[in-house]
């Protein structure tokens, strides 16, 4: 099962909108704001997950097992977020 973040999908509803609209600029000022805010969710999460995601290669690749489990935890729950 593929699931969608909750912001993933407001970002979703509201890029509809504005393509009805014309664009984005013809979204009320507080829905342009729910967007930028959206952005910045969706940001934080894939900057945080990749970054996990290089230490966790880094621990890998210097053979430190245990710090890589702990680094693998974190990415299994930062995505269970997203579901």
């Amino acid at each position: 099962m593929i699931g969608i973040h909750p912001v993933h999908r407001r970002l979703a509803e509201l890029t509809n909108k504005a393509r009805k609209l014309g664009s984005y600029s013809a979204l009320s000022p507080v829905e342009r704001q729910e967007l930028e805010h959206c952005l910045k969710v969706n940001y934080d999460l894939v900057f945080n997950l990749d970054s996990l995601k290089a230490v966790a290669f880094v621990a890998y690749e210097s053979g430190d097992l245990e710090w890589q489990r702990e680094l693998c935890e974190r990415i299994d729950k930062l995505e269970a977020k997203l579901l």
